[in-house]
Formats: C-alpha cells, sequence, structure tokens
C-alpha cells in the first residue's frame, strides 16, 4: 500500500480538536496562542514564513537566490502581492510582518529606502530583529494593527499578507492603513475570506476609504502551492511540533488532508490578492 505523503491523524482527539479550531469561539485564541508557541518551539529558524504561498498555474517562477529557495512558495506570494506596485525607494510598513521572511525578501530584492515590519507578536518581534539585523533598510516594531504606532501620513506603501483576517475589526484598520498612507500611497493586501471570524476581505474593502485598483482572485494558486510546498511543511512540522499538536499544526499550515487545504482546493474559501490607492 502506498503511504500518504501527508499523514494525519484521524484519531478522536484530532477530530474533537481540529472541530474546536474551527469553532468561533476558539479560533481567535488558537491564533494567536499558535503563533507565540512557534517561536518558541522554532529554536533553529527553520520557519521564516507563515503564509500559504503562491504557485503560477503555467508554471512560471520568479528568480530566487539559493538561500531562498526553500520557501520559494512563501516568497512568491509576497512577489505576486507587491510586483504591480514601485517599492524602490519608497518608505513601507508592513502589518502583520510575523517571523519576518517576506519583510527580508522584499527589503533585500526591491530596494526600498525603509521597510518596517510591525507585528502584535513579542516573540516574532525579537526573532526578527536579532535574524535580520545586518539589513540596514529594515527594521521590526512591536504594535497593533488596530492602533498603528505612527505619525499620519508616514508611509508610500502598506503590505499585509494574510495577516487581517486575525484583527477582530477590519474595518478599523483599514482606516489605520489610511491614516498612515500618504497621498497617492499604496495598500497592498492578501487575504481570504474566513466565515468563522466574519471576515469578508472584499466587503471590508468597498466600504472603506481606500480606492480599490485591482482585486485577483489566487484561491487555485494557493491550493497549488500548497500541493508542491505539503512535504516539506509536514517534515517542518514532525521536526519541531509536538506530537500532541502535529493535527491542529498541519491545519494551521494548510497541508494537503487537512479541512484548510481542501477548502482551498474547492473554492469555498476564496483567497483574494488586492491593490488600493489612497486618493
Amino acid at each position: 500500500m502506498k503511504q500518504d505523503p501527508y499523514p494525519t491523524t484521524a484519531s478522536p482527539v484530532h477530530q474533537a480538536v481540529v472541530k474546536l479550531f474551527y469553532s468561533r469561539a476558539a479560533r481567535q485564541l488558537f491564533t494567536n496562542a499558535w503563533y507565540s508557541l512557534l517561536s518558541n518551539l522554532d529554536r533553529d529558524a527553520a520557519i521564516r514564513f507563515l503564509n500559504y504561498g503562491y504557485a503560477s498555474l503555467d508554471g512560471a517562477q520568479i528568480a530566487l537566490q539559493a538561500v531562498d529557495e526553500p520557501d520559494r512558495y512563501a516568497i512568491q506570494l509576497y512577489h505576486h502581492v507587491v510586483s504591480g506596485t514601485a517599492i524602490e525607494g519608497k518608505d513601507v510598513l508592513e502589518v502583520g510582518c510575523g517571523r519576518g521572511g517576506g519583510a527580508s525578501y522584499i527589503a533585500r530584492y526591491l530596494g526600498p529606502k525603509s521597510y518596517t515590519g510591525l507585528d502584535i507578536c513579542k516573540p516574532a518581534i525579537r526573532f526578527n530583529k536579532a535574524r535580520y539585523a545586518d539589513q540596514g533598510n529594515l527594521a521590526f516594531r512591536l504594535g497593533n494593527a488596530l492602533s498603528l504606532p505612527f505619525a499620519d501620513e508616514s508611509f508610500d506603501v502598506v503590505v499585509n499578507v494574510e495577516s487581517a483576517q486575525h484583527y477582530g475589526d477590519m474595518g478599523r484598520f483599514l482606516d489605520e492603513v489610511h491614516r498612515v498612507l500618504r497621498p497617492g500611497g499604496a495598500f497592498l493586501m492578501a487575504c481570504f475570506e474566513d466565515p468563522s471570524k466574519d471576515v469578508y476581505p472584499r466587503q471590508s474593502l468597498a466600504r472603506s476609504r481606500l480606492h480599490l485598483v485591482s482585486e485577483d482572485d489566487i484561491t487555485a494558486n494557493v491550493a497549488r502551492a500548497l500541493e508542491f510546498d505539503g512535504a516539506r511543511r509536514t517534515a517542518l512540522a514532525a521536526e519541531i511540533v509536538p506530537r500532541l499538536l502535529r493535527g491542529v499544526s498541519h491545519e494551521f499550515a494548510g497541508i494537503p488532508g487537512t479541512q484548510l487545504h481542501a477548502s482551498f482546493a474547492d473554492g469555498s474559501c476564496p483567497y483574494y490578492c488586492f491593490t488600493c490607492r489612497k486618493d
């Protein structure tokens, strides 16, 4: 019998934990606790990206240095989000920078004047400040997406990759983005719908003061990336995560065979990439 390349535990305990993970009451708690726990478990800095990735459906790939190749699909999501906007020489803010991999990629490859990564997770910010200390145009700051610790009109570009669905009040976040952007500035966001948190990014943007320039449904691209990257994600979970938490870690990682991956693959969880402007 052929072995499943993405083994998942179907025990009653696992099923109960996954059911709780997807419940409305527990989802926010699980998400915040998981990101903090991951920062403490990953002592060898094996995980620098927390997004689900992007793969072109025609097989096209961006050029990467060898050191970045293991994170290809996660990097390609960042590249897709920002590729239509001039970054060079600009002051850029990323809200929800996580483990800093995307911030490092954009700062190294696309030449912003300054790139500030902000996150609410203290262990992640400590990790980023130590990991990327040698990048002169890159800085990290602890802060809340719903009350950005920056003056009005501080940035030319604001980036948000797979983070806004966790904030609890996307409308307030978009108001903060509008406030810190300079006139003519760009807001670049990748976000999927999450009914368990009442997250519907298209509707939230339509109600905001930001002007929608373009919208791209990349659901199939995200599902494809997870399929290509599934074996690596499974191996990382086996290496880093205690066995009791593997089932939940697979759900967070979107490994094929999980409910999350299935929802991308069948299109029931649409995932979008947006480019917006401040008039």
